[in-house]
């Protein structure tokens, strides 16, 4: 009977012990950045699944996917984390739709171990193989690049490429996307339908917050004509550049 006793103390002390111990039964998920704007293709492009995170409770998996196209350049930016937002199946949609510069996006956000576990540009295919394209060109060019300003954008990067005939005006934006690990500012130039911010509806994709400050192109051009001893891609850049820091 005594040692019956001891044992139920001693039951009852772990049980106490237990108690005081922070709870940490918050879903385990992948984390993950992606920021790459070279080299990019729809079929090849894999996103490396090598750690996970501990979420808080409540917290559910979130995967936010971003691939942006504008002529023949091509860029990928993603989040996989925790995240406090409600689950929500996978959402595919083009922010941007083409003829042009084209911004698609993938998110979803689960409640399951690891659910996460987007590795490729799969869903994003499946949108471009469900859209028409347009192949018809206009007699009019605009500079071309999506990237760093500083390494992706250098202007032996950066292209004069021409215009489907419903998107004939030159585009150009600095684009900062943040939250989490993943912070990224990167220069956007293409073809569009209307020169105007083109994510000017939408401040978050997921939880990445977007923030845009567009370009002026003709600032640009002017400075291009003061650099022409330098070739034309130095004064697109110079150009922007400088408006940028205005």
């Amino acid at each position: 009977m005594g040692s019956q006793c001891l044992n139920l103390v001693k039951v009852l002390g772990l049980l106490g012990i237990i108690s005081t111990l922070p709870r940490t039964g918050g879903l385990l998920c992948y984390e993950a950045t992606a920021s790459l704007f070279r080299a990019v293709t729809l079929h090849n492009w894999d996103w490396h699944l090598m750690r996970s995170m501990v979420c808080q409770l409540r917290e559910g998996c979130e995967e936010t996917l971003l691939f942006i196209e504008t002529g023949t350049k091509k860029g990928v930016v993603g989040f996989k984390g925790c995240t406090p937002a409600l689950s929500y199946p996978p959402q595919i949609s083009y922010l941007v739709s083409p003829p042009g510069v084209s911004i698609a996006s993938y998110s979803h956000v689960c409640r399951r171990y690891l659910c996460n576990n987007l590795t490729n540009l799969g869903p994003i295919v499946k949108l471009k193989a469900s859209t028409a394209m347009f192949t018809e060109f206009s007699s009019h060019s605009c500079p071309t690049c999506v990237g760093e300003h500083t390494k992706d954008c250098l202007p032996n990067f950066v292209t004069t490429e021409p215009c489907p005939q419903n998107a004939s005006r030159c585009y150009s934006s600095t684009l900062k996307f943040q939250t989490g690990l993943l912070n990224t500012t990167f220069l956007l130039m293409g073809c569009t339908r209307d020169y105007q911010k083109l994510l000017a509806d939408f401040w978050t994709v997921g939880s990445i917050r977007v923030t845009e400050v567009r370009n002026v192109l003709e600032k640009a051009q002017t400075a291009g004509a003061e650099a022409s001893s330098r070739g034309p891609a130095w004064g697109i850049l110079l150009g922007l550049l400088l408006t940028f820091r205005d």
